[in-house]
């Protein structure tokens, strides 16, 4: 198991133990501050707790996915590429932006999708989208694209969804 790997496990047990401290200071501030008080630090702890180990948990992900992706696309002779990993509700969005890659585009996407697929994260991520820029300036129109690619293909997974539960 990688290190990495090990690190997220590690902050998705270490969440759930985010009740005991809660108590600790539910039972410290309850004599010394109005019930309703000790209940809103209770709850700004817990979710405070918990929102910080599932950001650091997206942040180890993500320099993952960006190293592996990097290492791979190095290897096919791709030097300039733009990465973006966005989080939506049913996982993560891995794009990545090659820049003038031209011939060696298809020799990219296959490494990057050998990649993704054979890295420790590939539970967390749920569509991989490669597009070839001709220049740098091209990505706010190559977002849009992608956008609507998405869009698209979330609509069509929820309607197969839809379809299969009335048979």
């Amino acid at each position: 198991m990688e290190k990495a790997e090990q690190r997220t496990k590690t902050l998705e047990a270490v969440r759930w133990l985010a009740p005991l401290p809660a108590l600790v200071i539910y039972i410290a501030t309850n004599g010394v501050f109005a019930d309703w008080i000790s209940i809103i630090l209770v709850l700004g702890f817990l979710f405070g707790f918990s929102g910080i180990c599932n950001a650091e948990k997206k942040r180890i992900v993500w320099e993952n996915i960006v190293k592996d992706i990097r290492n791979a696309l190095n290897e096919v002779g791709q030097k300039e590429a733009i990465f973006e990993v966005k989080t939506i509700k049913i996982g993560m969005v891995v794009r990545v932006y090659l820049v003038k890659a031209k011939q060696r585009s298809a020799a990219c996407s296959k490494a990057i999708v050998k990649s993704v697929s054979e890295g420790w994260y590939r539970r967390y991520i749920c569509a991989t989208q490669i597009i070839d820029l001709h220049k740098k300036e091209d990505l706010k129109d190559a977002k849009l694209i992608l956008d609507d690619d998405l869009l698209n293909d979330m609509k069509e997974k929820l309607e197969e969804r839809r379809r299969n539960r009335k048979k």
